[in-house]
């Protein structure tokens, strides 16, 4: 059951996941990331021929509903296993859970307006960088569903690492 607010139950336990799935779990982030790249270059592609950011990511968001609407009915199509939440299921979820996809379009529109500008490389490091710094506290506060995890000073040492990943992205 989740929460209405912003701290969720804390996780006593985590998944332990095999040598072999995490291998394939971090293929498929790494091909994720890969992707955020050339998602960039779409979007700069779109932006240069349509000159309105706004229009962009109209027609981006409604080709990413579209495709998300066909995998939904595919998966329907061919999955035995059927579960709609139930209205009790819907009701029980928090209020700001749904704001996921405005959050992603804030990104979105700060893709197509600024990573031409600063180049693809650079601005995905910062977006990484913003990732992390907000993971960080998610983590250590346990919110928004999330179990804790302590901001250890390892994890400070990353953030600064992708910090000076940064710099030396957007110097040379």
């Amino acid at each position: 059951m989740t929460t209405s607010t912003a701290e969720a139950p804390v996780s006593k336990t985590r998944t332990k996941l095999s040598p072999r799935m995490t291998a394939v779990v971090f293929a498929f982030i790494l091909v994720g990331g890969a992707l955020r790249s050339v998602e960039a270059g779409c979007q700069n592609s779109l932006k240069l021929a349509l000159e309105n950011v706004w229009l962009c990511g109209v027609i981006s968001y409604a080709v990413a509903f579209t495709g998300f609407t066909v995998f939904l009915l595919i998966s329907l199509a061919v999955s035995s296993h059927k579960v709609w939440p139930s209205l009790a299921d819907v009701k029980s979820m928090p209020r700001w859970a749904p704001f996921g996809g405005l959050l992603g379009g804030a990104a979105i529109f700060a893709m197509i307006a600024v990573a031409s500008g600063v180049g693809v490389s650079t601005f995905n490091a910062l977006i990484i960088a913003g990732q992390m710094v907000m993971a960080v506290v998610l983590d250590h506060f346990g919110l928004m569903g999330f179990p804790r995890r302590k901001a250890s000073p390892q994890r400070f040492a990353a953030c600064v690492m992708i910090a000076i990943g940064i710099y030396l992205m957007a110097r040379y």
